[in-house]
């Protein structure tokens, strides 16, 4: 599940060897990009947006902990390669 998490955010599934401070983008080298959560106001049906030239999720300010956990995994499970940016 950390694998698909990371994939689904980063467009890849594997963490550089020197750690999570040398991600890059999907748009190659140069500046690394760190994996970042943003809590957005959006409505709470819609599931987790991924940025992955910015190593980001957009994640909606859901009333419960297991209503969080069903949409990011629907998020991550079901729409791999869906809605990515």
């Amino acid at each position: 599940m950390r694998a698909r998490l990371l994939q689904f955010v980063t467009g890849s599934s594997r963490v550089p060897i020197q750690g999570f401070k040398n991600l890059q983008g999907s748009t190659g080298a140069g500046t690394p990009r760190l994996f970042t959560i943003h809590l957005v106001d959006a409505p709470t049906s819609n599931l987790p947006k991924a940025h992955t030239c910015f190593n980001r999720i957009d994640i909606p300010n859901y009333e419960t902990k297991e209503k969080f956990y069903e949409k990011l995994t629907k998020a991550v499970e079901e729409t791999c390669g869906f809605s990515v940016e």
